[in-house]
C-alpha cells in the first residue's frame, strides 16, 4: 500500500505505512556479615588448670547465694566470657533466616466495585499466563506487601522544541502524574468528567439526549460479541474470526493482522464507554487482561528526558498509538488506580515529542510533512482523555495543535482539509477539525462552530462512511438542538436495525461498502463493531460540553 494519501481521497483510521512499567525491584538485602572476633588466648600452664579444676569440684555442690554467683562469674577468666559470649552471638544468627529479596511488580489493581467496597488485588503482567486468559483471575492470591513506596513517574528536565510559529517547549510538572497518595483527591475530581457513564447519570442522559431501550440492547449485545473475541493473551485483533474458529467472517485486510494494539483499544474503548472498568462491572476481567497487554506490548524509553511508551506499530503506527492512549488514559479517569497512572503519562509524553514542527501530527513521529487531521484528531482526543484524568498536558501542546487547525482551516475555520485547507466541503475531516476546536475552546457561538454545523447536519446520515458518522455524532451531539435531533434519530435507528442477529456474528456490524473511508474495511467487523457501539454510546460518553450540566474543563492554555 503507498505511503502516500490521495488529497481527494478521504484517509484510512489506521496507517497507511506498512506496562509494562519497569519493575521495581526493592533493594536486595544482603546481611552482614559479622566476623568473630579471633581470640588469642595467653598461655596457660598445667598448675593453673589443676588449681582452677579443684575449686570447681570442690563448690560443685554449694548452693551459691545471688552475691556467690556473681562472683563466681567475676572470677572467670576474661577469654572464657568473651568465647561464651561469640557462641551464643553465633547461635542467635543461625536462628535468623534471611528472606529472599522482594520484587514489587508492576500491576493493575483489580477490584469489584460493589457495595462491599474494592477489593484490592495484585496482578503481575509477566504472571499472566498468555495460554489462558481465563486463568488470569487465579494468578495472584496474595497481596505483596513492601513498605517502600513506590513512585510511579520522577520529575525530569525537558528541553524545549519548537512548533510552527507557537514557541513550544515541554517542561513537565515536578510530577510528572498523580501517585496513591493524592487517590481520595483525585476520586473527587475524577467524577465529575466521567460520572456520565455511572448508572444514575447513564439513564438520565440516554433519556435527555435520544438514547432508547432498544440501543442500550444493542450495545450490551455488542460487548458480548467483542468480549467474546479476545484472544488469550488479553489482546484483539483485527483477524478475529481465528477466535472464533470463523464462526464468523468478515476479518479485516491481512495488512492490518498485526496491529493489536489499535484493534485491543478498538476493543476496550466500547466497554470504558459503556462504565464498564478493570474494577467494576460484569467485563472487569476482560477490560484488565486489555489493559495489562497494551501496558505491556508498548516499547518504554526516553525523549528529550521524559519517559515515553510508544504504542505504535508497524501497520497502525501514530493511529495506534493515538487510540491505545486514549485506552490508557480514559481507565485511569474513570479509576484513578495508581498502577495506570504511569503508562497513561507516558503514553501522553510520547505525544508530546512525536508533534511535528506545524503542531500536526502523522504517521510517524516529527513527521518533514507535518501533521495530517485524521491522525491529529487521535492524538487531541487522547490529550483530551488525559486531561479529564488530571495527568500533565503542556499548554504549548494545545496551542501547537491549534496552530495546526488554524492552517487546515477553511471559511473561517467552519470546514478543514487533510493537510491543507480544502474549497470543498470534506466531510471527514470538517468534523474531526470541529470537534477538535470544541475541546480546544471554541464555544457554541462561534461563526465556525455555526456554519461547520450547519453543514455537518445538511450533510446526515452517511450509511456508506461509518467513520464520518462517528466523528459528525459528537460534534452534533455536543452542539445539540435540531441539528442534533434529526441526524440522531436516523442514524440510532439505522445501527439498531442492521446489527446482526446471525448466530456467531449477533451483536456485530460489518460495513464493507465503506466508500470514502478505508477504515471500516482495513479493520474488518471487529473496526465496524467498534465505531458502531461507541456511537450509541454517545449519549453518555462524554458531557455535554454546551449545557448547563457540562464538566469537561477546556485545556489549559
Amino acid at each position: 500500500m503507498s505511503n502516500e494519501i490521495d488529497p481527494d481521497v478521504e484517509e484510512s483510521f489506521i496507517l497507511d505505512d506498512s506496562v509494562d512499567e519497569s519493575a521495581i525491584d526493592s533493594d536486595v538485602i544482603d546481611s552482614d556479615v559479622i566476623d568473630s572476633d579471633v581470640i588469642d588466648s595467653d598461655v596457660i600452664d598445667d598448675e593453673d588448670i589443676a588449681n582452677e579444676a579443684a575449686m570447681l569440684e570442690e563448690h560443685e555442690t554449694d548452693d551459691y547465694t545471688p552475691e556467690q554467683r556473681f562472683l563466681f562469674f567475676r572470677a572467670m577468666p576474661a577469654w572464657m566470657i568473651s568465647t561464651f559470649f561469640h557462641v551464643i552471638v553465633i547461635l542467635i544468627l543461625g536462628l535468623i533466616s534471611v528472606s529472599e529479596p522482594v520484587r514489587v511488580v508492576n500491576v493493575l489493581t483489580a477490584a469489584g466495585a460493589g457495595e462491599e467496597g474494592l477489593d484490592m488485588e495484585e496482578f503481575s503482567i509477566e504472571q499472566i499466563d498468555p495460554g489462558d486468559v481465563e486463568e488470569a483471575d487465579d494468578v495472584v492470591d496474595e497481596m505483596v506487601e513492601t513498605e517502600q513506596e513506590m513512585e510511579m513517574v520522577e520529575p525530569t528536565a525537558i528541553e524545549s522544541i519548537e512548533i510552527a510559529q507557537v514557541a513550544v517547549s515541554m517542561d513537565m510538572a515536578a510530577d510528572m502524574a498523580p501517585v496513591s497518595a493524592t487517590l481520595q483527591t483525585l476520586a473527587a475530581t475524577h467524577g465529575a468528567p466521567m460520572s456520565s457513564r455511572g448508572a444514575e447519570m447513564k439513564r438520565k442522559l440516554l433519556r435527555d439526549y435520544g438514547g432508547s431501550e432498544q440501543s442500550e440492547s444493542a450495545v450490551g449485545q455488542a460487548l458480548k460479541w467483542l468480549s467474546l473475541h479476545q484472544m488469550p493473551n488479553g489482546a484483539w485483533t483485527f483477524h478475529h474470526n481465528t477466535v472464533c474458529r470463523n464462526r464468523c467472517g468478515d476479518p479485516g485486510e491481512p495488512n492490518r493482522w498485526d496491529a493489536n494494539n489499535a484493534a485491543t483499544s478498538f476493543a476496550l474503548l466500547p466497554f470504558l464507554g459503556a462504565g464498564q472498568t478493570h474494577m467494576s462491572g460484569e467485563y472487569r476481567d476482560r477490560i484488565r487482561a486489555g489493559l495489562l497487554f497494551l501496558a505491556n506490548n508498548g516499547k518504554p524509553g526516553k525523549q528529550q528526558g521524559m519517559p515515553v511508551l510508544d504504542l505504535s506499530e508497524g501497520s497502525g503506527n501514530m493511529y495506534s498509538h493515538g487510540l491505545a492512549s486514549i485506552t490508557l488514559c480514559e481507565a485511569y479517569a474513570m479509576t484513578g488506580d495508581p498502577a495506570l497512572a504511569a503508562p497513561a503519562q507516558a503514553s501522553l509524553n510520547y505525544i508530546i515529542y512525536a508533534q511535528c514542527r506545524d503542531g500536526g501530527w502523522r504517521y510517524r513521529p516529527k513527521h518533514p510533512e507535518g501533521g495530517d487531521t485524521s491522525v491529529t484528531g487521535w492524538q487531541i482526543m487522547a490529550l483530551k482523555s488525559g486531561h479529564m484524568g488530571h495527568l500533565v498536558i503542556p499548554p504549548t501542546t494545545i496551542q501547537g495543535s491549534m496552530a495546526f487547525l488554524d492552517k487546515v482551516q477553511s471559511n473561517n475555520g467552519s470546514r478543514y482539509g487533510y493537510d491543507k485547507p480544502t474549497a470543498g466541503f470534506r466531510p471527514s475531516n470538517t468534523a474531526i477539525g470541529l470537534l477538535c476546536r470544541m475541546y480546544t475552546g471554541w464555544d457554541k457561538t462561534h461563526p465556525g462552530i455555526i456554519a461547520g454545523v450547519k453543514d455537518v447536519a445538511n450533510k446526515g446520515v452517511d450509511k456508506e462512511d461509518i467513520y464520518y458518522d462517528y466523528y459528525a455524532a459528537q460534534v452534533l451531539r455536543h452542539y445539540g438542538g435540531l441539528e442534533w435531533d434529526k441526524f440522531n434519530v436516523e442514524l440510532r435507528d439505522w445501527l439498531v436495525a442492521v446489527q446482526s442477529q446471525k448466530p456467531g456474528e449477533k451483536g456485530s456490524w460489518h460495513f464493507p461498502n465503506s466508500r470514502a473511508n478505508r477504515g471500516p474495511r482495513e479493520g474488518g467487523r471487529l473496526a465496524s463493531t467498534a465505531f458502531a457501539t461507541m456511537i450509541l454510546e454517545v449519549y453518555y460518553r462524554h458531557m455535554p460540553l454546551y449545557a448547563d450540566s457540562a464538566a469537561e474543563d477546556d485545556f489549559p492554555l
